[in-house]
């Protein structure tokens, strides 16, 4: 009967701990310190060097201001995006703003649906006579 128990528990304590990750409200990584992140013409986060070095030309960045402690957009995310637009800004305000974590700089991707039995489950076999 320990077995059961401790089984059950282990259960409980996995499927918990599944929930938690995988929120569709997950922000990722939090700035640290205020941070700038360099966006594209139409806000999505791209690398820090199209906005290096003061240079404007057909594809480059502008930089946004991100205060401490918001949630740090992976790239080609937008800033627009209301889980990021509320905690920065275009506008430089002062103080010392730290280029984002370069663990940050990657893009996410988004789950991939597989055949299953789910619809297309059905289909197994021949219907012969």
């Amino acid at each position: 009967m320990d077995r059961k128990l401790t089984l059950t528990a282990t259960l409980a304590a996995a499927l918990a701990g599944l929930s938690g990750c995988s929120s569709s409200d997950d922000l990722g990584p939090r700035a640290s310190s205020d941070t700038r992140v360099c966006v594209d013409d139409w806000g999505q986060r791209i690398d820090d060097d199209s906005c290096e070095g003061g240079r404007r030309y057909a594809g480059a960045g502008s930089f946004f201001y991100l205060r401490r402690g918001a949630p740090i957009p992976y790239y080609y995310e937008s800033v627009r995006d209301k889980k990021y637009a509320k905690f920065g800004s275009y506008n430089r305000g002062s103080g010392i703003y730290a280029p984002a974590p370069a663990s940050t700089n990657m893009a996410r991707s988004s789950a991939v649906a597989r055949g299953g039995l789910g619809s297309s489950g059905r289909s197994f076999g021949s219907r012969g006579g």
